[in-house]
């Protein structure tokens, strides 16, 4: 199982704020990708979106699981340092792209989302 985390990145210039504003279409990332023993298929694409958040966001040793999966895989193959997912950030799993919100997750590649040339209100 592969997982991509976008850490995204606040353009001030252009009066945008990832963590106020949400997801932009074309915003800076720093990105990282991990593999995952198994091929993951117990869970959807937003559940392991959902595990990346717990996994980056929680204080200690994440619960057994996804969560702790993907919290090792990062110990063990991310060499610098990472913030914790937070809202505008995007992870990739099953090759479904997730966006994360003050709601929960949002898919942002699928027949749903915002043409490339219009930034998500």
């Amino acid at each position: 199982m592969i997982i991509t985390l976008g850490f995204t990145e606040s353009d001030r210039d252009n009066d945008y704020c990832s963590f106020s504003d949400g997801y932009r279409l074309g915003a800076r990332q720093v990105s990282v990708t991990v593999a995952i023993d198994g091929d993951g298929l117990l869970l959807t694409g937003e559940q392991w979106a959902e595990a990346a958040f717990a996994a980056s966001n929680h204080p200690g040793q994440a619960p057994a699981g996804p969560a702790r999966a993907i919290q090792l895989a990062l110990t063990e193959q991310v060499r610098f340092p990472l913030r914790s997912l937070s809202i505008g950030d995007t992870v990739t799993a099953h090759g479904q792209v997730w966006a994360c919100e003050s709601t929960g997750w949002r898919r942002i590649d699928g027949p749903d989302s915002p043409a490339a040339d219009q930034p998500h209100p």
